[in-house]
């Protein structure tokens, strides 16, 4: 039984492993958040077998037909340990499998400065919410960056830059660092306090 309960854990985790993996890595100080996103075409064969694992623990627990005259005291214990970590483990797979779809709904490691030059850009190769999460937080540590903000469902990023600090061109290439790619959409123009 512990086989199947590391399974159903390890099988959900490498599911939301696109997601999870730019923020981990960006809490550890990388800014490599694209690489992870190998993982998202697998994501729906991986939740769906990790669901699969699931059900089946419970089925194997919970089943009828076990004979209650070869139940002893220490199998009656162990079973009721193995249901209780079951049970436990539940809620966190569920987090795990749905992840994805709010991870980047509460990420904002920006300032509200405003100030600097402005441009906007679309990004390509980001797969959820995860993906801009890590993006904006590894861009919005740059020094020069004043403020920046991406956007998944929309695949724009705004940011503020001090031009002393780093200059437009060079944001592509930051961008490029995370594994995605930026193109800026509009001129810049810059804005100051006021």
């Amino acid at each position: 039984m512990n086989k199947t309960i590391i399974t159903t854990m390890g099988v959900a985790f490498l599911a939301s492993l696109c997601c999870i993996g730019p923020i981990a890595l960006l809490v550890l100080g990388s800014t490599s958040v694209g690489l992870f996103t190998v993982f998202e075409p697998f994501r729906p064969i991986l939740a769906v077998l990790s669901l699969g694992v699931l059900v089946y623990a419970y089925f194997k627990l919970f089943r009828k037909d076990r004979k209650d005259c070869c139940k002893t005291e220490d199998l009656k214990k162990s079973l009721r340990k193995q249901k209780q970590i079951l049970m436990g483990i539940t809620p966190f797979v569920f987090v795990l499998l749905t992840f994805p779809y709010f991870a980047g709904s509460s990420h904002d490691g920006n300032s509200n400065n405003h100030t600097g030059i402005k441009s906007e850009w679309l990004v390509e190769g980001m797969t959820c919410g995860g993906c801009a999460a890590g993006m904006e937080g590894s861009l919005a540590a740059t020094d020069g960056m004043n403020y920046c903000k991406v956007n998944y469902k929309d695949k724009n990023m705004l940011c503020f830059t001090d031009d002393s600090k780093l200059t437009i061109d060079k944001i592509p290439k930051l961008v490029s660092s995370n594994g995605f790619k930026a193109i800026q959409k509009i001129e810049h123009t810059t804005h100051g306090k006021g």
